[in-house]
């Protein structure tokens, strides 16, 4: 019998760990991937290896990030705040309040010139989609508490206001830099 539910138990726990640990090998790989880069560009005899390293990397990363949150945008190239908040999985009165704004104005005009700079931090948060593959696992890592975090889930810090501490967290989870 115990060693059912030690079983049932493995089957709960093994998928978390096993999406923490995908993650940041992911991470790891794709600095690891960068860093081979850098040495090809260094054996090849190439001037300044490290700037066009870091340049070719930035143009890589920058393409690469536009692309995962694409869909966040409107045809104007604005972020919309109903499309952030369907990713999110939050609704649009959750998200008005996050900003500090009414569910009104946010629903009136979601893709308003003066929600870009609020909007802009929670698209950093959505680049690690690119890690968790999908929208659901990234809802589910919005909801799963993190140690860095005090043990308060990714949407706990964002209801409490700190955007910029949770775009530089996922910046760190990305660039696999301790924060």
């Amino acid at each position: 019998m115990n060693a059912v539910m030690e079983k049932s138990s493995l089957a709960v726990v093994a998928p978390r760990e096993l999406a923490k640990l995908r993650d940041q090998l992911l991470a790891q790989k794709a600095r690891l991937d960068s860093l081979l880069a850098e040495a090809e560009r260094i054996l090849k005899g190439g001037s300044s290896p490290a700037a066009a390293a870091t340049s070719s990397r930035q143009k890589r990363t920058a393409k690469g990030m536009a692309a995962v949150t694409h869909d966040l945008r409107v045809a104007n190239g604005n972020l919309s705040a109903d499309r952030v908040a369907h990713v999110f999985g939050v609704s649009v009165s959750q998200l008005a309040g996050w900003l500090g704004r009414t569910r009104q104005a946010v629903t009136k005009t979601p893709d308003a010139d003066s929600l870009q700079a609020e909007l802009a931090m929670l698209e950093r948060v959505a680049r690690l989609r690119v890690l968790t593959g999908n929208d659901a696992e990234f809802r589910k890592w919005l909801r799963t508490p993190q140690n860095e975090l005090g043990k308060l889930t990714p949407l706990d810090r964002l209801a409490d206001g700190k955007r910029q501490a949770i775009a530089d967290f996922v910046e760190d989870i990305l660039t696999g830099n301790p924060g």
